[in-house]
């Protein structure tokens, strides 16, 4: 429902015929596929639209409709789900807080009580939840992994130690009280979400299977920086920083 009341909203002269078409492309079963593969895929139609073939009596044209607004983030609808059922084909999980973003699971957090080590959110549940409820892994943007004084953030296809610490909410180095508050701040925030979303975000099979690549923390605040910097580069008089 929020998907479609979502498309209709950013794309208003669709049809409901093709409003439909978007939807089971995106909602199709995807489970013959390795996750990342299918992660990617439906990665390519959040960014860039999703392509429909919409018949008339006397043709037929594609057409690209658009499924996030990265220009406006306020035209998006967020919603957070905490204590969330999950029914895969064998089992159902619960997980504790789940970011839609016009009605697709963008964001998976995993939290542990402070005294348990962060490690064992990995270990013991994210591992857990990816065989069992595969299917909300493949709309995966992100997920974050805390104990409240320690958090990472990884993607679908990192291993633990590739899970990184996000120390700085902006470029001028604010920190939260704790981690979680950091790393919510730095990477949930709308606008922030969105940039990540659509610009820090690659898949790389060079060097064997298919992984998702996440930019760390210094690299999103170093990359936006030199764009700004490059904004004002007659202000600067050429000299970029």
């Amino acid at each position: 429902h929020r998907l479609s009341a979502s498309l209709n909203k950013l794309n208003p002269d669709l049809s409901p015929e093709a409003i439909y078409l978007v939807i089971e492309e995106i909602s199709r079963d995807r489970s013959s596929l390795n996750p990342v593969v299918a992660n990617r895929e439906i990665y390519k139609m959040l960014r860039d639209g999703v392509k429909v073939l919409i018949k008339s009596e006397d043709e037929e044209v594609f057409e690209t409709v658009k499924v996030i607004d990265f220009d406006n983030p306020e035209n998006n609808d967020f919603f957070l789900a905490s204590q969330l059922w999950v029914s895969g084909d064998m089992y159902k999980r619960r997980a504790d807080l789940v970011v839609f973003v016009n009605g697709l699971p963008l964001i998976f957090i995993e939290l542990k009580a402070s005294h348990r080590r962060l490690e064992n959110a990995y270990k013991d549940n994210l591992t857990d939840y990816k065989g069992t409820i595969p299917q909300i892994f493949w709309y995966n943007a992100l997920i974050i992994l805390s104990n409240g004084s320690e958090s990472r953030i990884g993607s679908i296809s990192s291993e633990y130690e590739h899970f990184n610490e996000w120390k700085k909410i902006n470029s001028e180095g604010e920190e939260g009280i704790v981690s979680l508050e950091t790393i919510i701040r730095g990477t949930c925030e709308k606008r922030k979400l969105l940039d990540i979303l659509e610009n820090f975000i690659l898949y790389n099979d060079s060097s064997g299977p298919l992984t998702k690549i996440i930019s760390k923390n210094h690299q999103y605040l170093g990359v936006n920086n030199a764009i700004e910097s490059f904004k004002k580069i007659k202000e600067n008089q050429g000299k970029l920083g």
